[in-house]
């Protein structure tokens, strides 16, 4: 039995390395573990039923499955960096959290598999780009309650299972205090915090989508109601991933002047154009990826001006405003229309 199993686990050896070689990050090292373990099942039972005795072969292939199967499991196991992570971002930019303690985390791989050292401190915007958090590492996250490190500017994560576990970094009592540690809930549009689940839903793909929120605290702790996107650190900070929606007073003069929409839906709308532009043809790729790096420099340009709790002067606003009306003339010119974005 023991030269039956040592034969099936070494020919299950032969084939996975190839697998566990081109492991790149904790996302794919657990793809390959599960798949090595597959592979060196079925590889062992084959192995087992053919070198059984007669009458055997059943025998044989239960022994091999199971002795390639801990091989091929062994073979294609995580490396001592995953085994240190705090956890991954996948393609998605969404955070999958290790349960590792965190006097033993080193660091993390990010969406594009590469491993950065130390925690997270920062999130990705819209169009995949690593925006760094200007605040304290220490302030970049947290351990809840399953003793999974999550990062402030995450409302979640998928734990081992896949699951997505809703959370938050700590949040506003009715006394205007800062409660850290793990919450689960969201504000109203006072300002008041409501317990339960975060605001969020699952897109086509099954991938968790924050809502916007109804408003924040800025860092005087005085609420500001209107739509806007963006987390807390652990100590409370406001951090803004997106633009800030006031709720909008109509004056007179601006009802007859008529007025232009926030920056933020322009950008999301013009990405929208160039994206289906380019699909259906009628915009060129070269154009395409022109247009999306002007739109690109634009939303950096846009948080580079913005303070730490969103706001735009009016002149920045303006500047803006301008460099959109640029490349929405651009846009329209490339495909042939005459309609306002």
């Amino acid at each position: 039995m023991h030269k039956l199993i040592l034969v099936a686990g070494l020919a299950a050896a032969a084939l996975i390395p190839s697998m566990a070689s081109a492991q790149q990050s904790c996302e794919a090292q657990r793809g390959n573990q599960v798949a090595g373990t597959v592979v060196g099942a079925g590889l062992g039972a084959l192995v087992g039923s053919a070198i059984a005795g007669r009458g055997d072969h059943t025998t044989g292939a239960v022994i091999g499955g199971v002795g390639g199967a801990v091989v091929g499991n062994q073979l294609s196991a995580p490396n001592a960096d995953c085994a240190h992570a705090y956890g991954y971002y996948d393609r998605n930019s969404q955070w999958h959290a290790n349960a590792v303690a965190r006097a033993d985390a080193r660091g993390y791989y990010d969406r594009n598999g590469a491993w950065v050292t130390g925690a997270p401190n920062g999130y990705y915007d819209a169009s995949g780009n690593w925006m760094a958090a200007r605040t304290d590492s220490s302030a970049g996250g947290y351990t809840d309650a399953n003793g999974r490190w999550v990062p402030a500017s995450a409302n979640g994560y998928y734990d081992d299972r896949g699951q997505w576990v809703a959370t938050s970094s700590g949040h506003y009592d009715g006394s205007g205090r800062w409660v850290r540690g793990q919450a689960t809930g969201a504000y109203d549009s006072r300002g008041n915090w409501m317990p339960g689940a975060n605001s969020g839903h699952r897109d086509v793909n099954g991938v968790w989508i924050a809502d916007a929120q109804p408003g924040y605290y800025d860092s005087d702790r005085r609420w500001h109601a209107g739509a806007a996107w963006g987390y807390y650190d652990s100590d409370g900070r406001w951090t803004a991933t997106g633009a800030y929606r006031a709720p909008v007073v109509y004056q007179d003069s601006q009802a007859r002047s008529g007025m232009r929409r926030d920056i933020y839906s322009r950008e999301t709308r013009l990405e929208q154009r160039i994206t289906l532009s380019a699909e259906n043809g009628t915009l060129s790729r070269a154009d395409a990826r022109s247009n999306m790096r002007s739109l690109n420099s634009i939303r950096r340009q846009e948080r580079e001006l913005r303070t730490p709790d969103g706001r735009l002067s009016q002149r920045d606003e303006d500047r803006l405003q301008a460099r959109l009306d640029e490349l929405s003339a651009q846009l329209r010119q490339s495909i042939g229309e005459d309609r306002n974005s």
